[in-house]
């Protein structure tokens, strides 16, 4: 860890009490099989597990003390309200004795790719940043308690689920740099309609630090809302059009780059961007603004722009055993990423597009709109063949079919597998879906 804690700093800062004698602590865990001596435990407690069922094999691993939310059989331990609260009290401490630029990044649709796109932009410098998907109540404190001195920046992610989480998980981050990409149709069924998620997602604004300049996308409905949660703190802006601080013109579209002129601050320059979609622009921008503000030239913060982002499962380009384009875009969805992944499967030079769509999860009573939307979305880009896996998706392959469409309804991924084994290198095929439709594999299927 960045700095040395003792038990009855954690219990200040916890608000909880210290049983037994004080210690200083080596490192703070919440996995039994990371205990290394003078660690300490945090019982967490999730949907399948309850942490406090494994203090007493901490202690024999190791560890020095645990935190609990209940009496436990440990001759050391905190006792507080909410194990996970605690959790990101402990990280709020170690981000606190931080020195370097804390850059916090969410929205519905993006922030991963910024996430990472960012991190691996900042070359010159070492950066730790939030792996795979642990931008969650547990996953932000746990990436931020990796602090250590040689660390010049920390880029983190922070996603929701829950009406509350995101002004929770800026409390812990407490970022010097925030980024909010935008706000569109994803977590419904947790934080009910638009107006609501883009509250949720405001609150890393109104939770950053008072000095904290702020990322946002100007051609977002929500942009003059969330400028109103700045309070005083700085707003750079990015979008399409020239009222934005950082603007993009002259777009070009091909299927794997795109091509833009760039301006800022009376400047212009010709950008490539790696990656297909205008959506791809709209991440890129966002990145150059946070690198702007770190101080690094307008210029070579737009290079960086050409080298592709390698997110595994963000619109991969894989090759099918027999030769077809597979694009992997498995990753997650909402209904705007779906959008934006169809718009990437058009552009491809193939004499067939195919889409092979799971279920979209999270949406509430808006499910069944959503994938009709999504089935007529598909057909009036020219997508040339729907295959749905499961009924959900399958609401979108009969609008599909009532336009006209050739829709295949298949029951598992092995069924839309086989449909679309057999297709070559004319074809290419893009694979969509939430996270809880697994649709990778499909992926799985059909490179192997």
């Amino acid at each position: 860890m960045l700095i040395k804690l003792t038990l009855s700093d954690v219990a200040k800062a916890c608000g909880g009490e210290l049983f037994g004698p004080d210690r200083v602590l080596e490192s703070v865990v919440t996995d039994t099989r990371k205990v290394v001596a003078g660690a300490l435990f945090v019982a967490i407690k999730g949907d399948r597990f309850d942490g406090h069922d494994y203090v007493s094999q901490a202690m024999q691993n190791g560890a020095v003390a645990a935190v609990v939310s209940r009496d436990v059989d440990s001759s050391n331990y905190i006792k507080v309200a909410d194990t996970v609260l605690a959790y990101g009290a402990i990280a709020r401490l170690v981000r606190e004795a931080f020195k370097g630029p804390v850059v916090c990044i969410t929205g519905s649709n993006g922030k991963t790719t910024v996430k990472d796109w960012l991190a691996q932009s900042l070359d010159d410098r070492n950066v730790l940043k939030t792996r795979a998907n642990l931008n969650n109540q547990v996953g932000v404190p746990q990436t931020l308690l990796e602090l250590e001195s040689v660390y010049d920046v920390a880029v983190i992610e922070a996603g929701t689920s829950f009406t509350g989480e995101i002004p929770l998980l800026a409390n812990v981050a407490f970022p010097d740099i925030v980024i909010l990409t935008n706000a569109s149709g994803s977590h419904f069924e947790g934080l009910g309609g638009l107006e609501a998620i883009a509250q949720e997602k405001g609150g890393l604004i109104s939770g950053s630090a008072p000095n904290a300049s702020i990322v946002l996308n100007a051609d977002d409905q929500y942009f003059s809302y969330w400028c109103g949660l700045a309070s005083g703190r700085k707003v750079y802006s990015f979008g399409f059009s020239s009222a934005a601080d950082l603007y993009a013109s002259e777009v070009e579209l091909d299927a794997e780059f795109s091509e833009a002129v760039f301006h800022y601050g009376g400047h212009s320059l010709p950008v490539v961007i790696a990656g297909a979609g205008k959506h791809q622009i709209a991440n890129g921008m966002a990145v150059v603004l946070a690198m702007l503000l770190m101080g690094i030239d307008f210029k070579r913060a737009t290079d960086k722009l050409a080298a592709p982002v390698l997110v595994s499962g963000r619109l991969e380009r894989l090759t099918s055993k027999n030769g077809a384009l597979l694009i992997n875009d498995c990753y997650n969805a909402s209904p705007k990423s779906v959008e934006a992944a169809i718009d990437v499967l058009s552009m491809q030079s193939a004499n067939e597009t195919w889409l092979v769509l799971g279920a979209l999860g999270e949406l509430g009573s808006q499910r069944d709109a959503i994938h009709h939307g999504l089935g007529v979305y598909a057909k009036n880009k020219g997508v040339s063949h729907l295959i749905c896996v499961g009924p959900i998706a399958g609401i979108a392959g009969e609008a599909f079919k009532e336009l006209g469409g050739n829709a295949i309804f298949c029951n598992t991924h092995e069924e839309a597998a086989t449909v679309v084994r057999p297709l070559d290198k004319k074809h290419a095929i893009l694979v969509k879906g939430s996270r809880s439709a697994k649709m990778e594999n499909v992926i799985e299927a059909l490179i192997n």
